[in-house]
């Protein structure tokens, strides 16, 4: 194998990891796995960090033009998910503090 094409399959190795941890990401969004966000998140940020660490060829950036529309399209995903959880969250906080103001009023 020559040295090229070994790095050329090494960038696309780690490039495919970036895909399957963003694609973890929104699976774990999907599950309501909120806990399990912020250490996914971590890593897939260390592996773009890492991939983008070394220059890449106007091809290969080419190349994944699309794919990073795509990762930026699951994170819109993910964001949406998150908002919608907050959301939640807050009109249940809503109703638990009228309830306890409503336990207050009557105990008064």
């Amino acid at each position: 194998m020559r040295l090229d094409t070994a790095v050329s399959s090494k960038r696309h190795s780690r490039w495919l990891a970036i895909i399957s941890a963003s694609q973890a990401l929104l699976d774990a969004a999907q599950q309501s796995k909120w806990t399990d966000l912020p250490l996914q998140a971590e890593y897939r940020d260390k592996l773009i960090r890492e991939y983008f660490s070394s220059p890449i060829t106007v091809d290969n950036a080419l190349e994944l033009q699309g794919q990073i529309k795509q990762i930026l399209a699951m994170d819109e995903q993910i964001l949406g998910l998150a908002r919608k959880e907050q959301e939640g969250t807050q009109l249940l906080l809503r109703s638990l503090t009228k309830g306890a103001s409503a336990i207050k009023a009557y105990q008064a």
